[in-house]
């Protein structure tokens, strides 16, 4: 039979030795051994019902006839999730337990069941049954001879106790149910709470370290520049003097430009929008360029700096070459700054993985200071050095080992620490997942070996060109516009000026319309009244054919796009640098010589202004 509905539970035990007891209840509460029969036919013929079947005024009534018989009953209705609310228990019952003695075991098999002791009194006076079974709310005694209607009402009340105190158990388990997992969902929600708020003064912590090194990392070269350019305001200093003086000062506003361009380079790595390229290189040149870059800061310091080709090394791969001088860059770059005497080495190697392709591996070992297992857990994290005497005895972000490998690792690769003790030096390895481009098919992209974009401190471009044209400069920062004026002038340029996109615009269509249209505008996007995004799309829209270069300080993903969109031909960051800024205007000039024919003949009408489309006039 399958569990009973416990919510309308009227299960009852009959336990007494005499037979006709049991006959007496069934027909005092309704079943009578007839219904037992019909049901035991019932059950041999077409098997156990799901539940049991009620009788007429709701009762269940089960027979055991010796005190272990009850127990056994009781068991096994637990067992089956059947328990009886109530069982009638006869005091005396030879030859076995008595009731006195089978109530505590049916206790223990079924604390909730409520029993009644049928008694006469002539073996156990009430206090000597209170003595040995003790006070309790499921314990009553029915005096023998019984009246009817008190063993009716008897089982009518105890079933329903049983019944309510039953709901009330579940209530108060569902209850502590729900207060168990609010109390759990709290605790947990407390403990997120208190590791959100570990994290957040731990990230609250490197703020504040990291806002700290920065201050230091920008105003010491500030101080150098500032200092410097006072020197060269109020003293009388000699030509070597100057031109020393102008070194520093150039030196360090590189050094500003490479904690700018790291900033940067985290912000996108965190945003995931810095992106990589993928065309030939030669790996042996990469590794050389970087160890010539770095070989004066390594002499400096009374180090040697070596680098190794190991054989087997291709001699050309696919993969992003300035991400690999980068990369490398600052891997030696931290070697050097950490090591007072000894050498530096840079090792390449490469380890086939399958045909075409493979890893190219660069170590850095180094005779430094070494690290700590603890330092070693947080130097791959972003604003943070080995600890805060590190960053106060040697200085720097604490970003570039973060760079290097979330760089590693776009390339499919990464960077780790080999080996490393305190005092012993370190040994870093960069890996970067290539392929070898095959002779018949080519490289996936043009070839570079162009040097790194960044010259050697203090040094400026090769030689540019000269140019030999008029530009407009559209720029409303008047130092700016001092600046640029000088270096186009030296370079042979005839310069003219607007403060505003909107005056740009004007001068521009002016000289279009006049015949003696400029060479080039140098556009700054980010102006007053007008931007240089807004004129420069109403210039192409009104059919202006000449080139038009964007100047910007935004140096973002997406900047350089932005500009060509609006209708640049090209695009330079700032801080500008000369050397670069005078070729790309050079070319542009070349460029622009072939459309001013077609210029003159829109201007005399024998054809309309072409249409603007992609940086190119559409003919």
């Amino acid at each position: 039979m399958g569990p009973v509905d416990l919510a309308l539970n009227r299960r009852i035990l009959i336990v007494d030795d005499n037979e006709a007891i049991h006959d007496d209840f069934r027909k005092i509460l309704g079943q009578s051994r007839q219904d037992d029969s019909l049901a035991e036919d019932e059950t041999a013929l077409f098997g156990a019902p799901d539940a049991p079947a009620a009788p007429s005024d709701g009762y269940a009534l089960d027979s055991a006839f010796q005190g272990q018989d009850a127990l056994a009953a009781v068991q096994r209705a637990v067992d089956a999730g059947r328990p009886y609310a109530l069982a009638f228990v006869d005091v005396r019952m030879p030859p076995g337990w008595d009731g006195v003695e089978t109530i505590p075991h049916l206790w223990r098999a079924d604390p909730a069941l409520h029993i009644v002791i049928c008694s006469a009194y002539s073996d156990h006076s009430w206090d000597e049954l209170i003595a040995k079974l003790g006070l309790s709310d499921r314990l009553l005694i029915l005096k023998k001879p019984f009246d009817a209607v008190e063993v009716r009402q008897i089982a009518v009340a105890l079933t329903e106790k049983w019944i309510l105190a039953r709901q009330a158990k579940l209530k108060v388990e569902e209850v502590e149910s729900i207060v168990e997992t609010r109390t759990r969902d709290l605790e947990n929600a407390r403990v997120e709470l208190a590791s959100a708020r570990d994290a957040a003064e731990a990230a609250n912590s490197a703020k504040s370290i990291f806002l700290a090194n920065m201050s230091h990392e920008i105003r010491t070269p500030l101080t150098a520049i500032l200092g410097y350019v006072e020197n060269l305001i109020h003293w009388d200093l000699a030509e070597d003097e100057r031109h020393s003086v102008a070194l520093t000062i150039l030196r360090n506003g590189e050094h500003l430009l490479t904690v700018l361009n790291d900033i940067l380079d985290v912000s996108k790595i965190e945003a995931g929008q810095l992106e990589t390229e993928r065309v030939e290189c030669s790996p042996a040149l990469v590794a050389r360029e970087v160890a010539d870059l770095m070989r004066v800061r390594a002499e400096q310091r009374g180090l040697e700096l070596a680098h190794e080709i190991s054989d087997g090394l291709p001699e050309r791969v696919a993969s992003d070459p300035t991400r690999l001088r980068q990369i490398l860059a600052n891997l030696v770059g931290n070697a050097i700054k950490f090591t007072h005497e000894g050498s530096v080495r840079l090792i390449v190697r490469f380890e086939p993985a399958e045909p075409g392709a493979g890893v190219l591996s660069f170590e850095v070992a180094d005779t430094g200071i070494g690290m700590t297992p603890e330092q070693v857990a947080r130097v791959f994290q972003p604003f943070q050095q080995a600890d805060s005497t590190t960053t106060r005895e040697f200085g720097g972000t604490g970003l570039g080992l973060y760079i290097s490998r979330r760089l590693a690792q776009l390339l499919g690769g990464d960077v780790s620490v080999v080996e490393t003790r305190p005092g012993c030096g370190t040994r870093l390895r960069a890996t970067v997942a290539v392929q070898i481009p095959s002779p018949s098919t080519g490289a996936p992209a043009p070839a570079t070996d162009q040097p790194p974009a960044a010259a050697p401190e203090g040094s400026d471009d090769s030689k540019p060109p000269r140019l030999a044209g008029r530009v407009l400069l559209v720029e409303d920062g008047a130092d700016n516009q001092r600046l640029i004026e000088a270096i186009l002038c030296r370079a042979g340029a005839e310069v003219a000026l607007a403060h505003n996109g909107k005056v740009g615009l004007q001068r521009a269509m002016e000289a279009w319309k006049s015949g003696s249209p400029f060479d080039v505008i140098l556009m700054d996007m980010q102006m007053p009244i007008m931007d240089g995004y807004e004129a420069t799309r109403a210039l192409r829209a009104a059919g202006y054919p000449l080139p038009v270069i964007a100047l910007t300080a935004h140096a973002m993903r997406g900047d350089s796009q932005k500009c060509i969109d609006a209708g640049c031909d090209d695009y330079t960051p700032k801080p500008i640098r000369r050397g670069e800024l005078i070729r790309k205007i050079h070319a542009h000039m070349r460029a622009a010589t072939s459309v001013c024919n077609a210029c003159a003949e829109a201007l005399e009408g024998r054809q309309g202004p072409k249409p603007w489309k992609g940086g190119r006039a559409v003919g």
